[in-house]
């Protein structure tokens, strides 16, 4: 008996490993595609975040700091500061983007970084808000808050990123 010894693989069994092949790399694929998606917007979520907490700090230290403090409205925030000028703290149109805002004289600057925006299409109907309280000893509590986002997102549940703020700070000087 003559045998001859086969060597390859059958038409069958390189189909089924392309098949294989096929399934795994688009399971590997959707999986890659998820973990950059969430790692996009775990960034985009930690930039809001640090925004807003350098924000809240920043205006809780200045109204500690003040003299006196108005709220002009629930939207705008006058501040008598210890040098006597006055400083207002507003949102403010830039660009297409609302940012927050100090203004003294004609120096303005911005709380919050132009990557983030207090979200809608104008001021007036931004989330940030405002509210003057007398405390006992006639010292001004103001408890602030607003929502941030990511600027100029294109939509999508993956770029989104938004988180509220809100706190509250006494000023401890008086005029005297």
């Amino acid at each position: 008996m003559n045998r001859r010894i086969q060597s390859g693989f059958t038409l069958l069994e390189i189909l089924i490993s392309i098949a294989i092949i096929a399934v795994l790399g688009v399971v590997l694929s959707q999986v890659f595609i998820s973990t950059m998606r969430t790692n996009t917007k775990t960034e985009y979520l930690k930039e809001v975040k640090q925004t807003g907490d350098l924000a809240v700090e920043t205006l809780a230290r200045m109204i500690q700091n003040a003299y006196a403090v108005t709220c002009v409205s629930d939207k705008e925030l006058e501040i008598q500061n210890p040098d006597g000028n006055t400083t207002t703290i507003a949102c403010t149109i830039d660009g297409a983007i609302l940012r927050l805002a100090s203004s003294s004289a004609t120096i303005t600057e911005y709380i919050t970084s132009e990557g983030v925006t207090l979200g809608t299409d104008s001021c007036a109907t931004s989330a940030l808000s405002f509210d003057c309280t007398e405390t006992s000893g006639q010292r001004t509590m103001v408890t602030i808050s607003f929502t941030l986002s990511r600027a100029g997102y294109a939509g999508g549940v993956f770029e989104e990123a938004e988180h509220s703020f809100q706190t509250s700070a006494v000023v401890r000087s008086s005029v005297q």
